[in-house]
């Protein structure tokens, strides 16, 4: 499995290095939050230096230190970088991107007022439902590992239905 310190100009120090954090920031769109989604899977992909990613996205020196710190893209990164080597770069994947960047210009038609009222409710119920937001808390499945089930059939016997949560 590759870890961060394969990538081409990552440099492994930072991941001994006390972490920082990105400054608060509260942009009037949430999908803007923090840094570009597609970021660490950008540098993990090492098509591309890192300087040069960086200026693609517009992200400056000081915000990249900020950035290349922070314990979420560090996470984000390692969890990109498995993923690729998992995965390659499949149709998936892209479709994630394109999903991700799609979210910004979901937030711009709800927020425009040029937008029909039924094209920004729609809108709305599919961002709610990709979030699954609209799945009641007893319908949403558990995470795995979070606990168990067992089934014990005993034969010519007349089955007891019993149900133990764990």
């Amino acid at each position: 499995m590759a870890s961060l310190a394969e990538i081409d100009d990552f440099p492994s120090r930072l991941l001994t290095e006390p972490a920082k954090t990105i400054a608060p920031v509260k942009p009037a769109d949430p999908a803007r939050l923090g840094y570009p989604v597609t970021l660490p899977i950008e540098i993990a992909m090492r098509t591309s230096g890192t300087r040069d990613v960086c200026e693609a996205y517009g992200i400056t020196e000081e915000e990249w230190e900020l950035i290349r710190h922070d314990p979420t893209f560090l996470g984000d990164l390692q969890r990109a970088v498995e993923m690729l080597k998992e995965e390659g770069m499949s149709f998936r994947i892209k479709a994630k991107l394109q999903a991700e960047e799609l979210l910004k210009t979901s937030w711009r038609m709800i927020h425009n007022p040029a937008t029909p009222p039924s094209v920004a409710a729609d809108l709305i119920k599919s961002t709610a439902r990709w979030a699954q937001y609209d799945v009641p808390p007893s319908q949403q499945q558990a995470a795995p590992g979070s606990g168990f089930s067992i089934s014990i059939n005993f034969n010519g016997e007349k089955p007891e239905m019993k149900t133990i949560n764990g």
